[in-house]
């Protein structure tokens, strides 16, 4: 608003100088000179006067400056989110090193789907202090606006963090993804495995990991990069009924079991396949071998514990 004020008053005094300029040539004498005269004060008084009016010069930036100490003197949590944001700005317009307000208003537009920008004072943040969950908040912000995608920028932030502070879950999680992703499945269920092992019993992320990292592994391995994919392909296309290949399939993953025996997502996979054919017994039979196989091995019994919860999930809806 003021801002506005003082474009129209110079505005005005513009035009007042356009205006009588014809007047003041050094061709018009007498009547035209007078005329000058009487414009340029009119118009340029008119637009001062508005200026006066409206502009408070007495008080400039009183406007900015009293919402800016409310917020300040109000508790967080009494604010709107609007109010949040303006009081966390001008903290940083005072301080732009503030780490703290820096690091809020980074999570708070990141909640607010502005991640560009939130990636922006995640940057600003590390370069003052190299801390793991501003580290954490970078990669995830990346991650969503990238739509999902653990792009290299944010798996290099996952490191950092997780080198920092390993017992941290998001940085953990979301490099087993990127692992997972690549189709290096021993790496990601070691991840994931140590991850649930270092969280309490009792705390939300060590289910919600173990639940997620769980399915994920007892998946499938297929792709073009999936190793043994090009047979199967070629039985689909020779007409092979599909429980024939099934259990080809299975056939052929118990004997990689039986090679390397400490494959965990091998083992997840024979449990899930083996649930999907209809062959419970068989199912959970393959997560007692691999439960005594990573005997001691928390993460991954969380991990065995997980799978059997789910088939008992997917039981009692049938």
């Amino acid at each position: 608003m003021i801002l506005f004020i003082l474009i129209t008053a110079i505005i005005g005094a513009v035009a007042a100088w356009r205006l009588a300029s014809p007047f003041l040539n050094g061709t018009e004498t007498g009547s035209g000179r007078i005329m000058a005269l009487v414009i340029v004060p009119v118009v340029l008084l008119g637009a001062l006067g508005f200026y006066f009016v409206n502009g408070e010069p007495e008080e400039p930036g009183a406007p900015y400056a009293s919402v800016a100490q409310r917020l300040a003197e109000t508790d967080p949590e009494q604010l709107s989110p609007d109010e949040q944001e303006a009081r966390l700005r001008a903290i940083l317009r005072e301080n732009p090193e503030d780490l703290q307000a820096l690091t809020l208003l980074g999570r708070f537009l990141s909640r607010s789907e502005r991640e560009l920008e939130a990636v922006t004072l995640f940057t600003r943040a590390l370069q003052i202090e190299e801390d793991p969950r501003i580290l954490s908040d970078l990669g995830q912000a990346l991650v969503v606006l990238n739509d999902g995608q653990v792009t290299p920028e944010a798996e290099r932030a996952f490191e950092a963090a997780n080198q920092l502070d390993p017992t941290l879950p998001e940085p953990a999680f979301f490099l087993g993804a990127a692992y997972y992703a690549r189709g290096e499945r021993n790496e990601a269920a070691a991840v994931w495995s140590d991850i649930i092992a270092r969280l309490d019993d009792g705390d939300p992320f060590r289910a919600a990991i173990a639940a997620r990292a769980a399915d994920l592994l007892s998946r499938p391995q297929g792709g073009p990069g999936s190793s043994g994919a090009a047979p199967f392909a070629d039985a689909i296309a020779a007409g092979v009924d599909p429980a024939d290949l099934a259990e080809m399939m299975v056939s052929r993953l118990e004997t990689r079991l039986e090679e390397d025996p400490d494959d965990l997502s091998g083992w997840l996979t024979l449990a899930r396949a083996r649930w999907t054919q209809g062959q419970a017994e068989a199912g959970l039979e393959a997560l007692e071998q691999a439960s005594a196989r990573f005997e001691g091995d928390a993460g991954a019994l969380a991990l065995i514990s997980a799978m059997r919860t789910a088939f008992a999930v997917e039981e009692s809806e049938q």
